[in-house]
């Protein structure tokens, strides 16, 4: 070994004079380094103060910013100061932090209020156990990056997307308005996607730690097109067969108005040919095998059920789970809806409804944002081109959901989307036929606690009219 050490110093005496003049330098380093000076003596203890008060102003900020839940909190009063795609993404990034970051933040609901507000408000949705009725739209979690996150925060069921084949950038910024004095939002992104494969890496990774297909943690997955894509059917085909395998279910995106065409797809023709495929694709995905849930939480402790209390031997109210999990339900395939705009006019629905029900079509989405703008207010945004979303689409969505229940005489499960800022508010769709709702905007002015505040809202109303399940509520404007 060491005839081989001086047959490369003698072919390299450059670099091992080199290396001899770095060791001198260093060892020279080293004992200026040993003798205090009174300059460095100076430095260390100014470096030693600013440290001190960096980490305690840092206490004091975050104690004073902790209930990030709170709609009047600095945070959220910060993060409307931002522009709106900013403070989006911003919050996203947020939502994918590591669970003990968004347990010191305010951002995780508690285990103690889940259990004293979601006794009424868990369902069996298309086959899908859900812990509560309330969910989250597509288009906040556009790549998949905070699902976890926002399940954590109070939602029964997360809708991510909506991902596109290729990546795409969307339209030309800025494409993101507020009217704050309406509590509404103008966007017209066009399906900014980062694309299938960086959407299904994500979904991989999840798999790999065994968070997908968790008792009453629903993640499903809203599909799209291109906008430079001809053949429609052909992207929405390619959705269902690469990522359905990772989804609870699955969403047909034909209603968004910010893509070139795509409101066309709703027509009578091309929606049956659309649906038809899809199904297709669909029923040809491998058939899942059931889980037991049971021993899989023997195996180990599901981290919404057991927080930080438990691992430090503290007690709770209730060490039971929130679900039995010997009754949670999965399907042995991905559920497929389709999602339709509010702006569809008495016709255009009769049509949707046949095509649905001809097809097979598990189940409906209403609505997408619209394109109208005559709600008797003004606004310097209001002229922008995009969808509108907020309070003022509550009774549009309301009214095309109370038409499509009637047309389909309850006969085909639907997802109430529009306008949901109160329990009030998600209980009228409930009424009106919706059998789960769904928010976005009202999340962007009410902050994380909104999706708490709208549960306990909902269970006072359904005790309040004699209820004892929300179940129950599902359509009652038709039956009386």
């Amino acid at each position: 070994m060491h005839s081989v050490l001086r047959a490369i110093r003698a072919r390299c005496p450059r670099r091992v004079g080199l290396q001899r003049r770095l060791s001198s330098h260093w060892k020279f380093e080293k004992k200026i380094m040993r003798k205090e000076t009174p300059l460095t003596s100076t430095l260390k203890s100014v470096a030693k103060t600013i440290g001190y008060v960096g980490f305690c102003g840092g206490c004091v900020i975050f104690i004073s910013l902790g209930d990030a839940r709170r709609e009047d909190s600095p945070l959220m009063k910060a993060l409307m100061k931002l522009d709106p795609e900013t403070a989006h993404n911003v919050s996203v990034y947020a939502a994918s932090c590591s669970y003990r970051t968004r347990e010191f933040l305010g951002l995780v609901e508690s285990d103690v209020r889940r259990m004293q507000i979601e006794d009424m408000l868990g369902v069996e949705f298309c086959g899908m156990t859900m812990k509560n009725c309330i969910g989250l739209a597509a288009g906040y979690d556009k790549n998949a990056q905070a699902m976890q996150g926002m399940l954590d925060m109070g939602f029964g069921f997360v809708e991510a997307g909506t991902v596109t084949p290729l990546p795409q950038p969307g339209n030309p910024k800025p494409r993101v308005f507020r009217l704050p004095e309406q509590k509404c939002v103008i966007n017209r992104y066009g399906f900014n996607s980062e694309g299938h494969k960086a959407f299904e890496e994500r979904f991989k990774t999840e798999a790999e730690y065994k968070r997908l297909f968790q008792p009453g943690r629903i993640i499903g997955i809203n599909i799209g097109k291109n906008k430079t894509q001809t053949d429609a059917v052909s992207d929405y085909v390619k959705g269902v067969e690469l990522l359905g395998q990772y989804a609870d279910y699955l969403v047909v995106n034909v209603s968004s108005p910010n893509t070139p065409g795509l409101r066309d797809l709703q027509n009578e023709k091309q929606l049956r040919e659309l649906l038809t495929a899809v199904m297709k694709a669909r029923d040809a995905l491998p058939r899942r095998s059931p889980i037991d849930y049971v021993e899989q939480k023997k195996q180990r402790k599901e981290r919404w059920v057991w927080t930080w209390k438990h691992q430090l031997g503290l007690p709770l109210h209730e060490e039971e789970p929130l679900l039995d999990l010997a009754k949670v339900k999965r399907p042995d395939m991905p559920p497929l809806f389709v999602k339709i705009a509010p702006d569809v006019n008495k016709e255009n629905l009769e049509s949707i409804a046949q095509v649905v029900k001809e097809t097979k079509v598990d189940g409906i989405v209403i609505s997408n944002t619209t394109i109208r703008r005559d709600f008797g207010f003004e606004h310097k945004n209001l002229k922008e081109k995009g969808g509108l979303s907020g309070p003022v689409l509550r009774e549009m969505s309301n009214e095309v959901i109370s038409d499509f229940y009637r047309l389909t005489e309850g006969k085909i499960p639907i997802i109430g989307v529009g306008g949901v800022s109160t329990g009030k508010d998600a209980l009228d769709k409930i009424k009106a036929g919706a059998s789960v709702v769904q928010l976005y905007t009202g999340l962007i002015y009410g902050g994380p606690a909104r999706v708490s505040n709208i549960k306990s809202e909902l269970v006072a109303l359904l005790t309040e009219q004699n209820y004892s399940h929300v179940s129950e509520a599902v359509g009652a404007n038709h039956k009386n």
